[in-house]
């Protein structure tokens, strides 16, 4: 047996700074050694190519992505179109993952596959699930929608032929809210990898790795706007658009072909004269039933505030809040301790793995607190996991302040996957308090924001740039500060006894909407009545019930409050078996995807072979503009704090070498590309939010 001569010191050197280097692209460069172990785990809307169960997803080369929006006084019919293609020689399966608003009523599939067009039917889940399987098998053409959450869905398509084009049009309605003096519409592009929070043996936060992308994904956006009367102005918040003013409407695009999926798109709008109040009730017979759809814009108050305040602030401190987000969070909570009064009591929490409070219990709101609170928010940083329920304990948990109104304000970007365990909490904990959210970044979860806020009867609001935060935070603090419509009531004409799609809320903010839908039998005749009391006195508005066309779609939108109502009584310990019986006779008469029914389209004529087989290709996803998974942030803090990863990985390389320099035997090191040949990295799963 041969003695292998030892390595010369230059050598064992250059083998040395080699791995050095191929290993230190695995730290600093995760892409390169990862792949998407789940077609849910992408960070944008995208379509994943399948080969095999067993291989890891993959996804097509996107050719167009386009929204058109009619906007219709309230009312919003939404189509987001797809068009991608299959650029291997081999037939594949493609899963398409999407965001929408967290009030969407999806209604509508349509998939053209080459010259094809088929449409989609609503089915119970297991029965639409079943069908595609088996078309999917036979070598058929399908497609099948289903909703992970209220405000993502996703598309799973079979027998994508090669070299074939694929356009997918997905359809809903959505109502258009009118705060604070503004109406808003916001289409959604992109989706925050969201934070599970979880324990292991030791009890330590569980976070899953996130990946890294190339923000290569685009879309085109065109909106028809025709809000039925003047307006003082239309703006986008996120992007350059251009504004065609015809006779009854205004059209709006985008000054460029097409803008990056890594922010949501918003269009503001504003009456050119606000009156004190706003409210109209409109009515749509849809088969036996009539629809009515209320919208209430309670007064404003400005009356002098009698009585004091106890203000908790929640900040998230979070990896997922790294960049801009921190920094839109620590000028928010500033400005939220400035505009204390003299006589009210405050206290901030931040969380991350854990929670810590400034102060033991709240303080007044005197010289010397608020400059301890100035020095606490100026030393926030973004890191770590999101530990949202060991903070909102903390604040249920703290004795109030006497004879004060509790208020929480809760500035999150809301990347958890647990929303309805925390929904739950709120709604069971919060007391007498009220608890404010606040959404912060390009792409917030909406639907938790909206929940959370609903659940402690208080107010939620959106800010996604930096520039923004003075206006929309003192949106929301003239909310804390002024008095609310309260105790109100529906009173209907003949004695109307409709179904209501969800409870009234017992406080209507200032500047803050109510959308009431309601079902009942015929048309009402004569005058609905509100009443309620504003400032300590009594409140009155009547209302004609005006008949509109049918295909309003306020049908829909009755049914999708209604099924959203249900899942919240369900996350309370209503019974489970219950509510799907209700939902799923709700999704079918209404023809909407949910928790348990789903779109469902299958062409008639087998274009597959039996045995041909699949190949997959992958391209880049897009990621929220500002968060630590855009190209210009290397790590992910929620998932591994960047600088322990950092301090781990340069420690580990420093060993390598030390060993190898110092002769640690002959043998030649395995490099990574061996290591990966025999079993290739795969970053593990991760959650969605919107």
């Amino acid at each position: 047996m041969s003695v292998q001569p030892r390595p010369s010191l230059r050598q064992r050197l250059v083998n040395g700074l080699a791995l050095i280097a191929l290993l230190s692209l695995g730290v600093v460069w995760p892409p390169l050694f990862a792949q998407i172990s789940d077609p849910r785990d992408a960070q944008a809307g995208s379509l994943f190519l399948v080969s095999d169960a067993d291989a890891a997803p993959v996804e097509a080369l996107r050719q167009s992505t386009q929204i058109r929006a009619r906007v219709t006084g309230n009312v919003a019919r939404v189509h987001v179109t797809q068009t991608f293609e299959n650029p291997g020689d081999q037939w594949v399966e493609g899963l398409y993952v999407f965001p929408l608003s967290a009030s969407a009523a999806v209604d509508e599939l349509e998939m053209l596959v080459g010259e094809r067009r088929i449409r989609g039917e609503i089915r119970r889940k297991e029965e639409a699930r079943a069908t595609y399987e088996q078309a999917k098998s036979e070598g058929r053409r399908a497609s099948l929608v289903t909703q992970e959450r209220p405000n993502m869905f996703t598309t799973s398509v079979a027998n994508i032929a090669p070299r074939a084009s694929i356009t997918i049009d997905i359809a809903y309605l959505d109502t258009i809210p009118f705060r604070d003096g503004r109406y808003t519409l916001n289409l959604p592009l992109s989706i925050t990898p969201r934070y599970t929070p979880g324990a292991t043996e030791e009890s330590t936060p569980v976070a899953t790795p996130e990946r890294v992308t190339s923000a290569v994904q685009t879309a085109q956006i065109e909106v028809e706007l025709v809000a039925g009367f003047p307006l003082a102005s239309v703006t986008s918040v996120n992007h350059d658009v251009a504004i065609n003013v015809t006779r009854n409407a205004r059209l709006i695009s985008l000054k460029r072909p097409t803008a990056p999926a890594d922010r949501d798109f918003e269009l503001v709008w504003k009456p050119a004269v606000t009156p004190d109040t706003q409210a109209s009730a409109f009515a749509e017979r849809s088969g036996d039933d009539t629809y009515v759809l209320i919208t209430l814009m309670p007064p404003q108050m400005y009356a002098a505030r009698v009585y004091r305040r106890e203000v908790i602030f929640i900040i998230d401190t979070s990896g997922s809040m790294s960049g801009p987000s921190i920094e839109q969070a620590r000028e928010a909570l500033q400005l939220g301790v400035q505009r204390l009064a003299p006589g009210d009591w405050f206290n901030i929490i931040r969380f991350s793995n854990d929670a810590s409070s400034l102060f033991p219990v709240s303080q007044p709101a005197v010289g010397g607190n608020r400059t301890s609170a100035s020095g606490f928010i100026g030393r926030l940083t973004a890191n770590g996991g999101t530990e949202m329920r060991s903070a909102l304990e903390m604040a249920f948990a703290m004795p109030p302040a006497e004879e004060a109104l509790r208020q929480i304000v809760f500035i999150t970007d809301g990347s958890v996957s647990n929303e309805a365990e925390l929904v739950s909490l709120i709604r069971k904990n919060s007391g007498a308090a009220r608890l404010f959210t606040v959404g912060i970044g390009a792409a917030p979860n909406a639907w938790f924001m909206r929940e959370a806020a609903a659940a402690g009867r208080g107010s939620y609001l959106f800010v996604p740039q930096i520039e923004q935060v003075r206006e929309r935070m003192q949106d929301l603090f003239r909310k804390l500060e002024n008095p609310a419509l309260v105790d109100l009531e529906l009173h209907w004409p003949d004695g109307a006894s409709p179904t209501l799609a969800a409870a009234l809320p017992g406080d209507v903010y200032a500047g803050d909407p109510l959308v009431v839908a309601a079902r009942l039998g015929s048309v009402p005749k004569g005058m609905l009545t509100l009443t309620g009391r504003s400032g300590g006195a009594a409140w009155v508005r009547q209302l004609p019930i005006t008949l509109v066309g049918e295909q309003a779609g306020i049908a829909k939108l009755w049914a999708r409050e209604r099924i959203g109502d249900l899942a919240r009584k369900k996350n309370l310990g209503a019974d489970a078996s219950e509510v799907e019986s209700q939902v799923v006779d709700i999704a079918l008469a209404h023809h909407l995807v949910s928790d348990y029914t789903s779109l469902v389209a299958v062409d008639v004529t087998p274009i597959r072979a039996a045995g041909l087989e699949n190949s997959s290709q992958q391209v880049p996803t897009s990621a929220p503009r500002g968060s630590y998974w855009a190209p210009s942030t290397g790590f992910a803090p929620t998932a591994t704090p960047a600088p322990m990863l950092a301090v781990a990985g340069i420690s580990a390389l420093a060993l390598a070498l030390g060993l190898l320099l110092s002769g640690g035997g002959g043998r030649k090191p395995a490099l990574p590309e061996e290591r990966l040949a025999d079993k290739p990295a795969r970053a593990l799963p991760l959650r969605l939010q919107r």
